[in-house]
């Protein structure tokens, strides 16, 4: 009897379903992207297509492509379903690319960004905790007290100037580096409806800087019922608009 673990294939050598031109392609598509612009790419599939299998080999078609590049596109996985506090998806993720890019940080370019991603984080940060107070929204605060208290400190230490200030000197260093930001984020259906209108409030708004690539996988039918119920609009509209 023969059994199948219905894992994510890791190679295009290992496809049976027609799915490696495709994913070729699309990593192609994101190697020789040569604008500045950010870019926000949408994966769209019911559950158990295969559409991170398609990622696998997406990220492997850049890496083979990037082989000889001394200026390769830096990979991030973000899960954010990974991280018990999902109150905060944005804050989490901007930690999560500071910490994933400081590994690559042997470029001078490269510890400008995660400097200035530093600065970016802990300005959220201590807006987020700020808003908390001024709403009272306590049950947060009850619920992650010491990772309130760590931001609002953190946030503290590294506010040296306004949000809009950090952000532009970020997108500034952004657009000297000649490096590629990819950043894949997978299974978003599996989010609740409020945690994927985070997802796309940090794509779209929050996150949308120079040298940046999302690739977003999900379930197109579920993430526009939940951008529907959220902000009580046409959800296939308002996704056409970000992907």
């Amino acid at each position: 009897m023969n059994y199948n673990s219905d894992k994510p294939i890791k190679s295009s050598e290992q496809d049976l379903l027609g799915r490696v031109t495709f994913s070729k392609q699309l990593g192609e598509a994101i190697y020789k992207y040569d604008g500045k612009d950010g870019l926000v790419l949408g994966v769209f599939g019911k559950w158990g297509t295969g559409k991170t299998s398609i990622l696998n080999m997406v990220v492997n078609e850049i890496n083979c492509l990037s082989d000889n590049d001394d200026d390769s596109p830096i990979i991030v996985n973000f899960s954010p379903w990974n991280y018990s506090d999902k109150d905060n998806l944005i804050g989490i993720f901007f930690e999560d690319l500071r910490i994933k890019l400081k590994l690559h940080s042997n470029k001078e370019n490269m510890k400008q960004i995660v400097r200035a991603i530093d600065q970016y984080s802990g300005a959220l940060n201590l807006l987020l905790y700020t808003s908390i107070v001024s709403s009272q929204n306590w049950i947060i605060m009850l619920k992650y007290p010491l990772k309130c208290l760590y931001r609002y400190i953190r946030g503290k230490i590294l506010e040296d100037n306004d949000l809009d200030k950090v952000k532009a000197n970020l997108e500034r260093v952004l657009i000297k580096s000649k490096q590629k930001i990819v950043v894949i984020i997978d299974d978003i259906d599996r989010l609740t409806n409020k945690q994927i209108r985070d997802i796309f409030q940090l794509v779209k708004q929050v996150g949308n800087f120079p040298n940046i690539i999302y690739v977003l996988s999900m379930d197109r039918e579920v993430v526009c019922r939940a951008l529907e119920s959220v902000h009580n609009i046409d959800g296939a509209e308002y996704l056409e608009k970000i992907v």
